[in-house]
């Protein structure tokens, strides 16, 4: 086809405003594919997630169940009584052992009741701060815990107790547990034992919460959603489910200023660590969270009861009679709660004399005020509700 040779050759010219929109339609198309398959992808993550969770939650539940049989057994065959809820030929069980030299036995004492006995009115304030507040990942803090009463350890000692004091606010306990911790301190002393260090202790709601955005933050890279959450969960508790919170824990260390040697030592690994962990009952304060093979690998792992297997240095004020009654059955503060459920009224004798009985009362309605039964015989008492819906008294005889 011939052309004039001064004719111009029109070309059509591509509309830009229709490439744009070309381009833009491609883009959302895209962008929505995409969205599709994450979404897709993200169910089939989580679904996975979900049941291999179930299935360790399974796993985990019946482990739980071997391992209390065989530790009932155990328990049965060391001491000759077996370890039951029930009362067989009407004999009441007992359960004993021998430590340092001394035999100690606890007495279920069925359905008798306190004899000779004076009502006190307890606010229930006071005894939300008694010492056996169960707070952990299944217990929250009660709505009306109150932290007014807590007391600087520091300044409480007068300087006599080291506190870690880099930037960290000065550590703060209750009363109870301050001087419970003083003595054991200054008996340790006397043993020629020094350098004690509280490094933290009670976290307000704040800082717990900071500590746990602090670890979402952490682990936001690799998780999300319930997810990063549960995973969160494992080093730091939800706030309002730490044991820190209770105002009734404190975390130890040995430090001393300029001495490597001490600084770089495990709490467990010192004499002092060893003294304060086999001595700490005696005070009413018991090793926290027993895990494998912490503090020693003489102590049961108590991670399946507690849901904390993380090795801290942590220790809890519960009160003389309750610890001795813990130290006796090797229990946690979970299990020991679980054992006065079911047996509700117990006492504790060394060497055949009386030296605690515990009572424990349903208190499932929330009141201001109770009236509570204390024995005339008794020489103190103990009364502290424990966060399941009891009120638990300890009378103290011949300590």
């Amino acid at each position: 086809m011939r052309m004039n040779a001064n004719e111009k050759i029109h070309k059509a010219k591509r509309d830009p405003y229709r490439q744009l929109l070309r381009l833009t339609a491609m883009l959302v198309v895209i962008l929505v594919a995409g969205a599709g398959i994450f979404y897709v992808c993200s169910l089939l993550v989580t679904n996975d997630y979900k049941m291999k969770a179930a299935a360790l939650q399974q796993e985990n539940a019946e482990a739980e169940q071997e391992f209390n049989a065989k530790m009932a057994t155990l328990r049965s065959n060391q001491s000759g009584v077996p370890i039951s809820n029930r009362i067989d030929q009407g004999e009441l069980p007992f359960w004993e052992a021998t430590i340092e030299d001394s035999l100690w036995r606890i007495e279920d004492e069925g359905n008798v009741g306190l004899e000779n006995t004076t009502v006190v009115t307890l606010e229930r304030s006071d005894m939300i701060n008694g010492g056996l507040l169960l707070v952990n990942h299944w217990h929250s803090l009660p709505w009306d815990f109150n932290d007014a009463a807590l007391v600087s350890i520091s300044s409480t000692s007068g300087g006599k107790i080291q506190v870690r004091s880099d930037g960290y606010e000065s550590p703060r306990i209750f009363p109870e547990a301050y001087y419970a911790l003083e003595t054991m301190v200054t008996d340790a002393g006397k043993e020629g034992l020094e350098h004690y260090a509280v490094w933290e202790a009670y976290r307000t709601m704040e800082r717990q919460q900071e500590l746990f955005n602090e670890e979402m933050d952490r682990l936001s890279k690799d998780y999300s959603g319930d997810i990063l959450v549960e995973q969160a969960k494992k080093r730091i508790n939800y706030p309002g489910n730490s044991e820190f919170q209770t105002g009734m824990s404190f975390r130890m260390r040995v430090y001393k200023r300029g001495d490597s040697e001490i600084n770089n030592l495990s709490f467990q690994q010192s004499d002092q660590g060893k003294w304060f962990t086999q001595n700490a009952w005696k005070y009413g304060v018991i090793f926290r969270f027993p895990t494998a093979d912490f503090p020693t690998p003489e102590w049961e792992d108590k991670s399946y009861k507690t849901g904390v297997t993380l090795q801290m240095d942590l220790y809890r004020y519960v009160g003389k009679a309750h610890a001795t009654a813990m130290r006796i059955m090797d229990y946690c503060l979970e299990e020991y709660l679980e054992f006065l459920a079911v047996h509700p009224h117990i006492s504790i004798y060394k060497d055949g004399a009386l030296q605690f009985e515990v009572f424990r009362l349903s208190a499932t309605e929330v009141i201001p005020v109770y009236s509570l039964p204390v024995p005339n015989a008794a020489r103190d008492y103990q009364a502290s509700l424990d966060n399941m819906d009891a009120v638990v008294l300890a009378y103290i005889y011949n300590q």
